[in-house]
């Protein structure tokens, strides 16, 4: 298990290849200077499955903390393929296309 913590005043805990795929689709999408919302599987105080919404983007800081090992991790296959599917489609956008400056 690990703490996604999120804009240092949100600690989202979560399971190791969660954690793993938030950090690096929130690496792409900095690299290619774009957001997107995220909903991080998760469990609840009580051990019921839950989600929280993230909102990932360049200035946005996240990492990633070792938190204790949980029989509860929350169910992931369905977050790990599409947040895959959203990464490798953020890698694959060349960002040197779009202006730095956003038109200022």
């Amino acid at each position: 298990m690990k703490y996604v913590n999120y804009a240092g005043t949100v600690r989202v805990l979560t399971g190791n290849t969660v954690a793993d795929a938030v950090i690096r689709y929130a690496a792409a999408l900095h690299q290619s200077r774009l957001s997107d919302v995220v909903s991080v599987p998760t469990t609840d105080e009580f051990g019921a499955a839950s989600t929280v919404e993230l909102l990932l983007a360049p200035a946005v800081a996240v990492a990633l903390e070792p938190a204790p090992d949980d029989d509860l991790e929350p169910e992931s296959g369905a977050f790990l393929a599409e947040l895959s599917r959203r990464t490798e489609a953020v890698l694959a956008v060349d960002a040197s296309r779009f202006p730095t400056d956003l038109g200022r």
